[in-house]
This record gives C-alpha cells, sequence and structure tokens, in this order.
C-alpha cells in the first residue's frame, strides 16, 4: 500500500530539487485533481486529491523525484496538458509532476530532419518555431495550444494530418525517458539514436501510448518536413447522414492514392445545430442532416487539380451549398480554435447560473472500418438517443447529454475515428443508480463497437474506471492483458506510475 507523503518526505523531496519546485499547500493540490475526465463529476473530489505537486525543471530533478517516489512507494502522477479524458484526472496521494517548466525547444537539425524539444513544450510552441524556419512538425492535436510533447507521445496522440503521415508514435523518432528507479534511457527504435535500426529491441514503442504507467518521457524527437506551399479547404452538405458519411470515406480513400487530401471528416446536425445556434444566434436548416469537409495540402498545381477531383465526389453524393447555411468557413475554424469552442460545454450549464463545477466534455472515439461505419454509425446514433430518453436511463438521463453522436475523421487507413462528444453534469448530483446507468450504456456502446470489427478508443482512452479492466480485457483477450501487466510488472515492480491507469493498483 502506498505511502502517505509525510512531513519528512516532502523535507526530503524539496531539498533534493529546491524549495520552489515543490508544494504540499492544498491551494496547489486541488488544481491538479480536474480534467476533462468525468470521473470527477462522478466522485468525491478528495478522491481526485493529489498529496504534493512537483515541477521539475530537468531531467535530473525527474530522476530524484522518482528516487525518492519509488523508494517510499509513492504513486507518480506525469501531469501534461490533461486534454485527454482517459485517467487524466489527479490521484489521491500521489505526486503530480507538472512539467511546464520543462519546455525548451532543444534543437532543429536540418541535416537529419529531426526537431527536439523538452517534454513540457507546448505543441504550438513548437509549430511556430518551426514554421519560421520554413518546417513543419507533423504533431498537430486540435488542442495545441494546450498540449504538451511528452504527453501527445504518453496518449499516442491522433493528429490532423493522420491519414497522410500518421499518429503520434509514427513520427516520433527518439525520446528519452526516466524509469521509476531514476535510470536515464534513450531510445529510438532499435537504437539509441533517433532513427530506425535492428541493432536492439524497439522499446520506444513501449512507452508511447503508455500513459505514464511504465516511466516519465522527458524529451521527444520528432521528423519534420518542409511546410507545403498550398492549403485548400472546401466544405458541402447533405441531407442524411448516410450520403454524407460515404462522400467522407471515398474523399479520403481518394487521398490515399493521390496524395494531396490530408484530412476529410463529417459532422451530423446534432453538434453544429447546437454551436451554430447557441453560439452564433442563427437557425440551422431542418433538411440538412451531416456536413463533409476536406483539407488539401501540397503543390498549387496538385492541390488545384486534387479540390477539382473532390468537389466531384461530393456532388456524386449529392453534395450542396445554399446561402442559409453558416459562413462555410465556421466548421474549419473549429479545428483551429477547438479550445474556444470547448465553451460549448457552458451551453445549458447550472453553473451560469449558480456556479459549481459546470460540466464536462467527454471523447468517445470508436476506431471503425470504413466498411462498416454507415451501419455502425446508425446504430450508435440510436444508442446516442437512449442516453437521453428518460424512460431508458431514468438517472443518466438528467446528468449526461449529447454533444455530437460522431464525427466521423480518418485514423490509419481503413479505419475511421468517430468522435461522438457526451456532456456530463454536475447538477444533479451523481448518485449510484446514475453510476450503474452509466456503466450499462457503456457496455452496449463497447459492444456495438466490437460488432463491427472496431476497437473502443481510438484516441482519448476514457473508459469508466469501475469497469475499465472488464472492458479491456474483453477487446484484448486475457493473454494480451497479462502479458501487459508482466511488462508493467518488471518495469515498475512497486506500481508507483500511474497506478490507476489500465490496472488499478
Amino acid at each position: 500500500m502506498a505511502q502517505a507523503i509525510t512531513k519528512e518526505i516532502s523535507e526530503q523531496l524539496k531539498s533534493q530539487i529546491g524549495e520552489g519546485k515543490f508544494s504540499d499547500q492544498k491551494y496547489s493540490r486541488i488544481t491538479y485533481r480536474l480534467s476533462h475526465s468525468p470521473e470527477t463529476l462522478m466522485f468525491d473530489l478528495d478522491d481526485f486529491t493529489p498529496g504534493a505537486v512537483v515541477w521539475p525543471e530537468s531531467v535530473e530533478d525527474v530522476q530524484k523525484i522518482l528516487q525518492i517516489a519509488n523508494e517510499y512507494e509513492i504513486p507518480i502522477d506525469p501531469v501534461g496538458g490533461r486534454t485527454s479524458s482517459a485517467d487524466s484526472e489527479g490521484i489521491k496521494g500521489s505526486i503530480a509532476m507538472d512539467f511546464a517548466r520543462m519546455n525548451k525547444i532543444i534543437e532543429l537539425n536540418e541535416k537529419t530532419m529531426r526537431f527536439t524539444a523538452e517534454a513540457g513544450a507546448r505543441v504550438s510552441d513548437c509549430l511556430a518555431y518551426v514554421a519560421k524556419k520554413g518546417y513543419m512538425i507533423l504533431e498537430y492535436p486540435t488542442m495545441n495550444k494546450t498540449s504538451m510533447l511528452g504527453s501527445r507521445a504518453a496518449i499516442h496522440g491522433y493528429n490532423k494530418y493522420e491519414n497522410r503521415w500518421g499518429s503520434s508514435g509514427m513520427h516520433i523518432k527518439g525520446l528519452e525517458v526516466v524509469l521509476p528507479t531514476g535510470d536515464v534511457l534513450q531510445l529510438g527504435r532499435g537504437t539509441s539514436y533517433p532513427t530506425k535500426s535492428v541493432v536492439g529491441y524497439n522499446l520506444m514503442d513501449l512507452f508511447i501510448g503508455s500513459r505514464g504507467t511504465l516511466g516519465v518521457i522527458t524529451k521527444v524527437t520528432e521528423r519534420i518536413i518542409k511546410t507545403p506551399p498550398a492549403y485548400h479547404y472546401g466544405i458541402m452538405a447533405f441531407k442524411n447522414y448516410k450520403d454524407g458519411i460515404e462522400a467522407y470515406i471515398d474523399l479520403r480513400n481518394a487521398g490515399a492514392h493521390i496524395g494531396p487530401i490530408w484530412r476529410a471528416k463529417s459532422y451530423n446536425r446534432w453538434l453544429l445545430k447546437q454551436a451554430v445556434e447557441g453560439m452564433m444566434g442563427a437557425k440551422w436548416p431542418d433538411d440538412v442532416e451531416q456536413l463533409t469537409d476536406y483539407h488539401i495540402l501540397g503543390e498549387e498545381d496538385v492541390v488545384a487539380a486534387t479540390e477539382k477531383h473532390a468537389i466531384d465526389i461530393l456532388k456524386a453524393h449529392n453534395g450542396f451549398w445554399r446561402d442559409d447555411l453558416p459562413d462555410s468557413t465556421f466548421v474549419g475554424r473549429m479545428h483551429e480554435t477547438m479550445e474556444k469552442y470547448m465553451g460549448m460545454a457552458a451551453l445549458g450549464s447550472d453553473r451560469n447560473k449558480d456556479g459549481g463545477l459546470g460540466e464536462r466534455i467527454v471523447p468517445y472515439d470508436a476506431n471503425i472500418p470504413d466498411g462498416n461505419l454507415v451501419e455502425f454509425y446508425g446504430e450508435a446514433l440510436a444508442h446516442w438517443h437512449r442516453m437521453e430518453d428518460p424512460k431508458v436511463y431514468p438517472n443518466l438521463s438528467k446528468r449526461m447529454r449529447v454533444l455530437s453522436p460522431g464525427a466521423p475523421v480518418p485514423t490509419d487507413e481503413g479505419h475511421t475515428k468517430n468522435w461522438a462528444l457526451g456532456l456530463a453534469s454536475y447538477t444533479p448530483k451523481w448518485n449510484e443508480e446514475a453510476r450503474q446507468e452509466y456503466y450499462d450504456w457503456f457496455r452496449k456502446y463497447a459492444e456495438i463497437c466490437w460488432k463491427y470489427g472496431g476497437s473502443v478508443t481510438a484516441t482519448h482512452g476514457y473508459v469508466p474506471r469501475a469497469i475499465e479492466i472488464e472492458i479491456l480485457k474483453k477487446e484484448l483477450g486475457d493473454n494480451y492483458y497479462n502479458l501487459m501487466r508482466q511488462i508493467k510488472d518488471v518495469i515498475d515492480p512497486k506500481h508507483i506510475m500511474n497506478p490507476k491507469t489500465k490496472f488499478r493498483f
């Protein structure tokens, strides 16, 4: 059992890393219990309050913190931008390790086409830095002003460029990792250099997507490319979701062999109507069910030719645009400024009238084969309606509603992330009946994902913590899950690294 952070341990931490990098004051600790995970609304907030907060400024600081934590078996909660919803809330009694001060950009190497920065560097700062020199990093999350480079590796994050260049793990070329013992590793793909090799095991990929359960990422090296000179955006409307999603599938498949289309996405009116009417004061047309858009990146002549082809695809699926629709750049801007549009969580919230915790947006992002997407979407849509039906879920329907039943967006070739959004409310306060109804709803949602050959999640990793192991074992199988547990036991035998994630120690 983990030891509480005593006065002696606090003094030891302060003496090792410096007083200004440590706090056990309540005002500091409560800052680190919230994320946009709904768990903090469903249970007592004290369940998520860390025992102390540290702000390391170097890899040596991280080593000293981990050595002390490992000796006394105190949980470590690595803190990034906390834009993921999987176990991103605080851990009771833990040391919350915030990387905001480890934010140095170390190198842009034009000879090796590599970019290196510390784990706490904000993605937006990295993007701006390389852009001034005519390059792009391929790490581009929606929440790029909040996300940190190290946490992007730790969650194996989704990128806007995923259909063209892949998710975080595909373009990360090197990591610096500190193990629970304080040992430091330089990891590439089979070597200690930021490249691919067959000299050793590819240990780097163990830490990509590990969510801080195996060690702490302190430095990231990624590949860069020259900035493409042209970018075009387009969008069309559809009268039913089937036409809109089939147009999306043809767009992303066209992009695979043509090259320049780097993103297509489809949006349902469930989200758009709320956003347009709530934030713009405009009326959403009753006969428009779906929007599908595209982004094209590359050389100007190739982009222009590809855009003509994209328009033909959209029109072949009955796509159109009319003057009574909102400004066509509105949806595109949602990609760029999602931090602003997360304000949709305040729509209808009691916080506006009474104060309090307000609401939390909860991402659900099933990863579904393209060939099953239309059938999955129809069944998932019906299941989202049940969440809000008081006859089906009398307690849950008072505490959670739907912002979006899913916006299909490409993941790896042949698969799509159906990025749906729930909205969890603090009022009325969650009771056991509401929690049990939610677990029932989620289990049925998972079964729909598996029925169509998909995964429960492609990005955010959220599963209600009370049923997480149950869901993981059903999707992974016992042998897969047990091997994960064995790896965890070898690398982190005292189970101090983010122990509430995946294994629930």
